[in-house]
């Protein structure tokens, strides 16, 4: 439906004064309201009409130019809707779908066609594993990785792990107090017991912090002991990342840490001093700030009165040189909503500069995971870590799984049970972080995550099976030759006349305008919303319309249909990250 949603776009932009973009699209929630719909509320206040005369008098405009859209153009109260007759779309958006071997490239856009987007995302401390509270940028950040590679982009990934700070400066304390050597086989779990009873004892003992800052200095200083206790903490931490990135999927362009900036904080500072932002203030140096509407916001320090840096130091200095290294059109930090203040304050930082792109900058908040309403803290030493919530999701995956296979079994070959519990695991978790908007927390429900039939990562993949399924017994049954031997044909099209075809036709159709939309918003929840609408529509279809038993031809229509919605569900679900099980 994407050309056809350009077309509106064209058709509406010919008739408003301010141009809109292809995201200000809606998809109304049924479709005998149409294909697409342009609300006229943000309108009503500079046109001081109501929105419903204002969706009247744009659609009168549209019909009167006589273009295209003209025919599809109606007012739905404060909504100008368009719908596309089937003639219009049925041909063209299965060829569209179809075209190409394996999945085919339906809804991509050409490579590095859209300039770069640098996105920084997952971003853990070092010297503490990754826990759930992680999910939520790893999995976002690495869904719209994808995506904006396949819409177009040159995306360039990198982690920013926090591995510079004060806390490395209490590690340099434990490490000494309790008389651990760094040349022994220290473990991820040691770091953290560390750091957990470094910072009981600091409750009792006030001159710990005071060494902790001071081993922090020297640090900075490129002291040879605290660097190579530093480097020990580096090594584990990225040796277990790595580990559960690849479990789920995820891969970077880069992985630079915070120290990776190191040498351009003085070059900084010095400049920051000579273009007279710089400010002391009770022995620290900060920039004073304003928010969007000149109102003063707390400033931002960029370095204490004991002559260490803070990550906003850091984070400055990272940004300058990302543009200059890669002159990004777009940069986004997926980081969690606690950071709004700190994101504001540097890219106050940077339009004070005078820098143009600082406006290319933007922050994406997330929520946070929650246990029975505890926040977790590595502070205090009771986290969740991903890997636990992992093993966890695929024990009860298993549980399910073998009672579903005694009911009605699958003939899983060996070794596939397991592999196959693994991946409804990670897409169990996956698409549950996904599935909801990111601003928002997230409370862990395990039986509600792993549930087969409700709005869940199971219950996309097993409408994937599904599909793969039909087209198996398909193949069995000789109407093809295999399984892979679906391809278009125009004359079978006019075949699908029965409303729940027509409906699940324009519903594939869409998947490259949710695309769009969820790089828009920068949520994948507006894919992963799209793709259950793929499978309750397919779900429809399934149900009132046989594919395998009619005559020959309107089998064929239909197993049309369903390699079309195979391959958007696998397509979509390998953008958001989800694995897809050969058999469930």
């Amino acid at each position: 439906m994407e050309r056809f949603a350009k077309v509106v776009l064209e058709e509406l932009n010919s008739v408003l004064e301010t141009p809109i973009q292809l995201t200000d699209l809606e998809i109304p929630p049924e479709p005998e309201l149409g294909d697409f719909a342009f609300p006229c509320f943000r309108l009503a206040k500079t046109l001081k009409k109501a929105p419903p005369q204002i969706a009247q008098d744009i659609a009168n405009r549209v019909k009167a130019k006589g273009g295209q859209g003209s025919r599809w153009v109606q007012s739905v109260g404060p909504y100008v809707n368009f719908t596309v007759p089937p003639s219009d779309t049925l041909k063209a958006l299965l060829s569209d779908i179809l075209k190409g071997k394996d999945l085919g490239d339906y809804g991509s856009l050409k490579p590095d066609s859209r300039g770069t987007w640098v996105l920084e995302y997952s971003s853990p401390n070092v010297a503490k594993p990754l826990n759930i509270y992680h999910l939520r940028p790893t999995a976002l950040g690495a869904a719209l990785d994808r995506i904006g590679r396949y819409r177009g982009y040159r995306v360039i990934s990198i982690n920013h792990l926090g591995d510079w700070g004060k806390q490395y400066g209490m590690l340099t304390v434990a490490f000494r107090k309790f008389g651990i050597d760094p040349k022994s086989d220290v473990k991820m779990k040691d770091l953290v017991d560390m750091y957990v009873r470094i910072n009981a004892e600091a409750e009792k003992d006030p001159t710990i912090e005071e060494k902790a800052k001071q081993a922090f200095v020297d640090l900075e200083k490129g002291d040879p002991e605290i660097t190579a206790l530093w480097q020990k903490c580096v090594d584990v931490s990225i040796k277990e990342f790595e580990a559960n990135y690849k479990r789920m999927g995820v891969k970077f362009d880069h992985i630079w840490g915070e120290s990776y900036y190191k040498d351009q904080l003085a070059p900084l500072i010095a400049e920051l001093k000579k273009m007279g932002l710089l400010v002391e203030s009770e022995g620290a140096w900060v920039v004073p700030l304003t928010d969007e509407n000149g109102k003063e916001i707390p400033p931002c320090i960029i370095q204490k009165s004991d002559g260490a840096t803070i990550y906003a130091t850091r984070d400055v200095a990272a940004a300058l040189y990302r543009f200059k290294k890669f002159g990004f059109e777009r940069m986004t930090y997926i980081v969690g909503q606690e950071q709004k203040l700190h994101f504001k304050q540097i890219f106050g930082v940077l339009k004070k500069m005078g820098l143009s792109w600082a406006d290319r900058c933007e922050h994406v908040p997330f929520g946070l995971y929650r246990f029975k309403d505890a926040k977790m803290s590595t502070r205090k030493g009771n986290f969740v870590t991903l890997e636990e919530v992992l093993e966890l999701t695929k024990q009860r995956v298993t549980e399910l799984m073998k009672t579903r296979d005694q009911e009605r079994p699958v003939g899983f070959i060996p070794g596939q049970f397991e592999e196959t519990t693994e991946k409804v695991a990670m897409g169990a978790v996956v698409f549950a972080d996904l599935h909801s908007d990111p601003a928002r927390d997230v409370e862990f429900d395990l039986d509600r995550v792993v549930d087969f039939e409700g709005e869940t990562g199971p219950y996309l993949q097993y409408a994937h099976t599904r599909c793969k399924s039909i087209l198996r017994k398909a193949q069995e049954a000789g109407v093809v030759s295999s399984m892979n031997d679906v391809v278009f044909q125009e004359k079978w099209v006019d075949l699908l006349v029965k409303q729940e075809e027509l409906r699940l036709i324009k519903v594939l159709g869409q998947f490259p305008l949710h695309l769009e939309r969820t790089l828009g918003f920068s949520k994948a929840s507006q894919l992963a919303h799209y793709l259950i609408d793929v499978t309750k529509v397919f779900g429809a279809f399934y149900r009132e319309c046989q594919v395998l038993g009619d005559s020959a031809e309107l089998t064929q229509a239909r197993l049309m249909l369903v390699e079309a919605t195979r391959r958007v569900l696998a397509r979509g679900l390998g953008l958001l990250g989800i694995p897809l099980p050969e058999k469930m």
